[in-house]
């Protein structure tokens, strides 16, 4: 019976695979059937395609989150901008928005870093409004230090929400940037390095253009680059490497109030009467680990300020500099070494490469058609004025854009934007409006 079983089992089966194959060849008959009739005649769905955003590579000044929001009224304003500018401020007739954001840059090496940046935006509905794109001076190196941090009533480094208040209510999209590294837990500002704080203004200058904020009331033709002493480099170096790495922002314009132009005379002039001796500390800390170069630091610091160089910098912002490293250069420098910044003799010195790399970021020459403004105190006893006559003159023979330069009597580094606003105001709104501007510089 087993074996009769078995016997029947594989008839039925056998019978069973010959019906399967028979309707799989009538189903697909029927199929060929209606697409030849009816279904080549349809025509066929778009093909489904990822979302455009998901196609987008990540791309430097790309806004990538807006922290906070602050509006002030028209009088709130005029209250801020006088913080700084009292009866210097024009009349104020608009209110302001603040917004502090977080986009994304990149590094000479391709690395995408995370920057942190204001834009003060008028309340005018008024589209076409200019850009003043502003690199702040400095703050200090310690995350804690960045200019976006800043709390005036707390530690003044310069009350920047005035400053960027003032611009702003006179009709201008306003935007700063703090500068690589800073607020960012995973590396150190590297201070006084030109083409990354270009490059923060430039994707500063992107990431405005995506805060939705601005759509559609930017003015993309009329960019000005402006910083204040630090910043003053980072302005001349946006406008350096613009055509290579942010070729889409032209612009009209760059102003420096009492810019560093120049990183190793910052540095040598302390021998010469600047307030600066934090600048060295400040310079080692930083390029050591950027160029990844041991400096002589046992020749170059005291022995008070060495052992603890890397504890110091980055815990003091720029309003506890001074009561920390003194006015006294020979109490931080070796005498060695300040004869080296006196002399201006860096070759065949344990020194030199700390000099060839300071000269790297010296703003130097600029073959741009951008107009060109500096604006400089008689009294400024930070970045001295003769680093300032000494870059206009480059300048006056590098330049394809005019250039000028404005000293004004008995301001100091500390108030010479207040004392060049209104003239910076007019310098601007002659460039708008297609107003040619004349150099000064010497014949």
């Amino acid at each position: 019976m087993a074996i009769k079983h078995y016997v029947f089992n594989r008839r039925v089966k056998r019978r069973l695979r010959w019906q399967f194959w028979v309707l799989a060849v009538l189903a697909f008959a029927l199929l060929y059937f209606y697409w030849w009739t009816v279904g080549s005649k349809v025509p066929s769905p778009a093909p489904i395609l990822p979302d455009a955003g998901a196609l987008l590579q990540p791309r430097p000044g790309d806004l990538l989150g807006v922290n906070s929001t602050q509006s002030y009224t028209a009088a709130q304003t005029d209250a801020l901008a006088k913080e700084n500018y009292g009866s210097a401020m024009p009349p104020v007739a608009t209110g302001i928005t603040k917004y502090v954001f977080h986009y994304r840059s990149e590094l000479p090496n391709g690395e995408d870093i995370t920057v942190y940046g204001r834009a003060y935006l008028p309340a005018v509905p008024r589209a076409k409004l200019p850009i003043f794109a502003f690199a702040p001076g400095t703050t200090g190196i310690g995350d804690e230090c960045a200019a976006s941090l800043e709390k005036p009533k707390v530690a003044n480094w310069a009350n920047y929400d005035s400053h960027l208040a003032a611009y702003a209510s006179q009709g201008y999209a306003v935007v700063t940037t703090d500068y690589e590294g800073m607020r960012d837990s995973s590396r150190i500002h590297h201070y006084m390095v030109g083409e990354l704080e270009g490059r923060a203004l430039l994707d500063s200058v992107r990431a405005l253009k995506h805060l939705p904020a601005a759509g559609g009331r930017l003015d993309t033709g009329a960019v000005f680059f402006a910083g204040y002493s630090q910043g003053g480099q980072a302005a001349f170096w946006a406008d350096k490497i613009a055509a290579g790495y942010a070729p889409e922002i032209k612009d009209k314009g760059v102003v420096g109030f009492g810019p560093v132009m120049d990183v190793k005379e910052t540095l040598a002039d302390v021998t010469r009467g600047a307030n600066i001796n934090w600048f060295g500390p400040y310079l080692l800390y930083s390029y050591s680990d950027y160029y990844h170069t041991r400096y002589p630091d046992n020749q170059i610091l005291v022995p008070q300020f060495l052992d603890t160089l890397n504890k110091d910098v980055p815990a003091h912002c720029i309003d506890t500099d001074i009561v920390h490293w003194g006015r006294k250069p020979e109490g931080v420098y070796t005498p060695q070494f300040l004869q080296t910044l006196s002399s201006g003799q860096w070759a065949g010195t344990p020194f030199e490469s700390f000099g060839a790399d300071m000269d790297k970021n010296a703003v130097g020459a600029l073959s741009t058609s951008s107009a060109k403004r500096i604006n400089g105190g008689t009294q400024d006893n930070v970045v001295l004025p003769a680093q300032q006559q000494a870059a206009f003159n480059t300048l006056c023979h590098s330049s394809t854009g005019p250039v000028q330069l404005a000293e004004y009597q008995d301001a100091t580094h500390y108030n010479t934007m207040v004392r060049s606003f209104s003239d910076t105001l007019a310098w601007m709104h002659a460039l708008i409006a297609g107003l040619p501007q004349a150099s000064n510089c010497p014949q």
